[in-house]
């Protein structure tokens, strides 16, 4: 699931998976969450949200994902856009380097579909993240169109995950994503993120928090502090 951020998606996959595991080809998960954010923003108007996600991950390191969830952009009482899903396709490839560090780089896609008319939030991004010793990663992305503004973008996450007991881990997450050219502003945003699995299922507590001038570009009602739970079944 791509509840929070990539990060946070891996972090999800590999907290019930064990390394000696043999290599699956198919993969996928269903998840309910109080609420679904994006890099400190809510993109559910603080409602509940229900994701669902298909992967096919190849010996080659070459991998591709769809993941889906709903969405909620309006307030109540305002124009409504259209937008009620998201639908992100997404093809990469992951490599070693070395006996510690690994590189992935990922070109998703991000679809709205049903927009009204005059409404286009669709783009595309390209997602480089350098991790090392599974435990720290650095993450950079590109996209010529944020939030489907036509204007570019520039994403930047620090990264760290720790194994508390086993099945729990706890990860710790730093974004700057730089929107200056399409809202005349950029932000930051920090997350900590406490998992516990039971069997194919993950239960997730993430507490989240944006710098003051998110608000500024979204509003106060999709960022600022707030506790996200969700409930997720991967196989």
């Amino acid at each position: 699931m791509k509840d929070l951020t990539l990060s946070t998606l891996l972090f999800l996959l590999a907290a019930p998976c064990a390394a000696t595991e043999a290599h699956r080809l198919w993969g996928g998960s269903i998840a309910v969450g109080s609420e679904y954010v994006f890099r400190g923003i809510s993109q559910t108007m603080g409602s509940p949200s229900l994701q669902a996600s298909v992967d096919l991950d190849l010996e080659s390191g070459v991998y591709a994902y769809a993941w889906a969830s709903n969405v909620d952009f309006v307030a109540a009482g305002d124009a409504d856009d259209g937008a009620k899903y998201e639908v992100d396709l997404a093809i990469g490839y992951a490599a070693e380097l070395g006996d510690a560090w690994r590189i992935d780089v990922a070109l998703v896609r991000y679809l709205f579909p049903g927009t009204v008319a005059g409404v286009d939030y669709d783009y595309n991004e390209l997602m480089t993240t350098l991790d090392f010793a599974g435990n720290y990663s650095a993450t950079v992305a590109y996209s010529r169109s944020a939030d489907g503004t036509g204007a570019p973008s520039l994403f930047y996450e620090l990264g760290a995950r720790f194994e508390l007991a086993q099945a729990t881990n706890v990860a710790l997450n730093f974004g700057y994503v730089d929107v200056s050219e399409a809202y005349g502003a950029a932000y930051s945003y920090g997350q900590a993120t406490l998992a516990r699995s039971f069997g194919p299922t993950t239960l997730v507590l993430t507490y989240l928090d944006t710098q003051d001038s998110a608000a500024s570009i979204y509003g106060d009602r999709i960022t600022g502090q707030r506790f996200v739970l969700t409930l997720e079944l991967g196989w």
